[in-house]
């Protein structure tokens, strides 16, 4: 027995000296979960974290930011940094109501009542407690993750009221909690088992809480190590209770073994110190207990300071704070609008002005171009107009030479005729004469020649192109044949062209019979109107 207390005696010391080595850092978790208790570089934890959650926000994964920022406010809890764990969670809250999220919502309103259950507000962390259930329940469709977050909050609403010592609530979470598991799977949930024990301790059934925890061990000491603390803590309670102070001051001692070993659930140590130092009172070890007693109380300001009388505030202070923040927001919020509605009116006139120096413009380039279309196409008609006028005229002027020269050609044909019969008559007179008379026809002859070149010349002079026209469309004519082609085209008739050309009728229809072959015109084309259009 004296090597057993003597044992006991140098695990405290050993407790002690570390205990004044012990970080600062906490973990609070009502609910029986913990972080990993491989990982305690929680400074680099949280680097990691900061460092995921701006990554986050700057390729707008926002879910993940908030995953990251729900993920560092509980290692803020956990360390005892509530102030920070407090910004955290509203942080996350603030992103996730900015898209809806209303999966992180659940954790988030739990986790925030958890807070003020630390700082015994319970009013407050009732309100977060049930805006969680609410938002659990408003996911329309069932599923694990709904029974999860459900099974997940009912827990936690029970062990805050039996912190508070609302015994039948607790108990009533805690139903509420197993119909829920039971719907995410039919194995035992220790954690569950664990609860009720807890609540038949206080209700000082505690064979029935014996009865409960004891099976567990194996199953905590395999898959939640870290849980051990709460574990042998409430054994060492149940034992105590029943007198049983050798085997309470084991567990209680196992209990402080296990928060060193995992740094897990620290805020249990200061009320561990404190059962030793009452249980040592009972077996009047003086020295032990006080000593015990000393460290608790020095743990207890070191750790729950925050919790102390000048400090249970905090988050009302926080609270006024966030409130003030969220006003100032708002205002600022509201500026902004107005400044924005005075820009967005300045813009919408400014808008107005610039349409409506389009429109004028534009309105008032349609109509230059409108008046310079118009006026050019005035410009062409009168130049149209002009042109059919000239053209008309020149057409005028070109028949009016024309018909001068058929009325002089066909003068020429009335004095020929005049000549033919005076030659006829002098073939009559005298034979003795013979040789006057043969002199007067030979100058007949060589004015009848005369009288074409100058004809020809004059048609020339008013069908300049005619012969040019004439020649490159049907270059295999002769001259006898651009005569016959002058004369039809001042429209001389067979017998006209007979008499000015000095031949027979019958020659002239055999010229115009082998003019239309060499033209290779068809027979319903006119001769006299195709030599007109040349």
């Amino acid at each position: 027995m004296k090597i057993k207390y003597i044992v006991i005696l140098l695990f405290i010391i050993f407790t002690i000296k570390n205990s004044k080595a012990q970080n600062k850092n906490i973990s609070l978790e009502i609910d029986g979960t913990s972080l990993n208790s491989k990982f305690t570089n929680y400074d680099s934890l949280l680097y990691i974290y900061n460092k995921d959650k701006l990554e986050g926000l700057k390729i707008g994964d926002t879910t993940n930011a908030i995953n990251t920022i729900i993920k560092a406010s509980k290692i803020h809890t956990t360390t005892g940094n509530y102030s920070k764990a407090y910004d955290g969670y509203w942080e996350a809250l603030i992103y996730s109501n900015a898209i809806s999220d209303s999966v992180h919502k659940i954790t988030i309103y739990r986790k925030l009542g958890l807070l003020y259950s630390i700082f015994r507000r319970g009013e407050k962390a009732e309100k977060y407690f049930n805006l969680s259930l609410k938002t659990a329940k408003s996911k329309s469709k069932d599923s694990i993750k709904k029974y999860k977050a459900l099974n997940d909050t009912y827990y936690i609403m029970s062990s805050h009221n039996r912190e508070q010592g609302n015994y039948g609530l607790a108990k009533k979470y805690l139903d509420s909690c197993r119909i829920m598991y039971n719907k995410i799977s039919k194995k035992t949930y220790q954690f569950l088992n664990a609860e009720q024990a807890y609540i038949y301790y206080h209700e000082g059934k505690y064979d029935l809480a014996i009865n409960l925890l004891l099976p567990s061990e194996s199953y905590f000491k395999s898959n939640f190590p870290e849980y051990q603390v709460i574990y042998y803590s409430f054994l060492g309670d149940i034992y105590v209770k029943k007198d049983q102070y050798n085997k309470g001051e084991y567990y209680y001692l196992k209990s402080l073994y296990f928060s060193k070993k995992y740094q897990s659930h620290s805020n249990y140590i200061p009320n561990l110190y404190q059962k030793l130092g009452d249980l040592y009172l009972k077996i009047n070890k003086k020295d032990l207990a006080y000593k015990n007693l000393q460290l608790s109380k020095n743990l207890t300001e070191q750790l729950f300071g925050a919790r102390s009388f000048s400090n249970t505030d905090i988050l009302e202070i926080k609270d006024a704070h966030r409130i003030e923040n969220e006003k100032q927001k708002q205002k600022l919020e509201v500026a902004r609008v107005n400044k924005l509605e005075q820009q967005q009116k300045i813009l919408f006139f400014r808008n107005i002005a610039l349409i409506v120096s389009i429109l004028s413009l534009l309105i008032i380039s349609g109509v230059i171009i409108w008046y310079l279309h118009k006026r050019r196409k005035s410009e062409k008609i009168d130049y149209l107009n002009k042109q059919q006028l000239s053209r008309e005229k020149n057409e005028e002027i070109l028949a009016f030479k024309n018909r001068e020269l058929t009325s002089s050609a066909l003068q020429l044909v009335q004095k020929d005729e005049l000549i033919l019969e005076i030659k006829n008559s002098l073939g009559k007179l005298n034979p003795s004469n013979k040789r006057e008379i043969n002199k007067i026809l030979t100058k007949i002859k060589i004015n009848k020649n005369l009288d074409w070149k100058e004809f020809n010349a004059r048609f020339i002079s008013v069908n300049k192109v005619f012969y040019r026209k004439l020649t490159e469309t049907f270059p295999e004519l002769t001259q006898r044949d651009h005569r016959l082609c002058a004369l039809i085209k001042l429209k001389f008739s067979s017998k006209e062209i007979s008499h000015f050309l000095g031949i027979s009728m019958e020659s002239v229809n055999t010229s115009r019979y082998r003019l239309r072959k060499k033209m290779n015109l068809e027979k319903s084309v006119n001769l006299s109107e195709f030599i007109g259009r040349l």
